[in-house]
């Protein structure tokens, strides 16, 4: 088994529909969550989604996982909608395990950066935001180097916070990249 963790959203698909077509499904040891919309890389995206959490085989690649995903609610089975970081190719850290439930943002850090470094950054923004949980992945590659990912979970929207977790990253003399907001239910 091997530890998967994003979002697959879905063109055309209500939350209703998406709700229900995952209600009793299972896939290995992964959980779902859901959503309406998104906010994602400055735009508001209303296509309804699911939120994966969990283990699946060794198997799967994060292509197989979102074609197979957008099989199962009737879509083309192309890579698209999608932000899943799975551990045969990208390095993954649960940097504090609790609840999924609430606002998950996705914060973009660019390269250069040190993997320790980014631990220990996501545990300090995870109290500045009081984040239930906080996982740290790598992610699409710009430059053929990683960007990381740090994945928060917080009760309140990162509206409330961001200032304070920019100016720290500042501080770190890293990057900031692209932010994803999601409300998950």
């Amino acid at each position: 088994m091997q530890t998967v963790r994003g979002f697959i959203y879905f063109e055309g698909k209500s939350f209703d529909y998406i709700k229900s077509n995952f209600k009793n499904f299972k896939f290995d040891g992964s959980k779902f969550y859901f959503f309406k919309s998104l906010f994602r890389y400055d735009k508001e995206i209303s296509e309804a989604g699911v939120f994966i959490d969990g283990d699946v085989g060794d198997k799967y690649s994060s292509q197989d996982i979102v074609k197979f995903f957008r099989k199962h609610v009737g879509l083309e089975e192309k890579s698209r909608g999608c932000d899943i970081s799975i551990e045969s190719e990208d390095t993954l850290k649960l940097i504090k395990n609790g609840s999924l439930n609430g606002y998950y943002t996705g914060l973009r850090i660019k390269t250069p950066y040190e993997l320790n470094q980014i631990y220990g950054l996501a545990a300090r923004i995870g109290k500045i935001s009081n984040a239930s949980n906080i996982f740290v992945r790598t992610v699409e590659s710009e430059d053929d180097k990683p960007l990381i990912c740090i994945d928060l979970i917080t009760k309140n929207e990162f509206a409330n916070y961001k200032k304070q977790v920019e100016q720290l990253i500042k501080k770190e003399s890293l990057t900031l990249g692209k932010y994803t907001i999601i409300k998950l239910s």
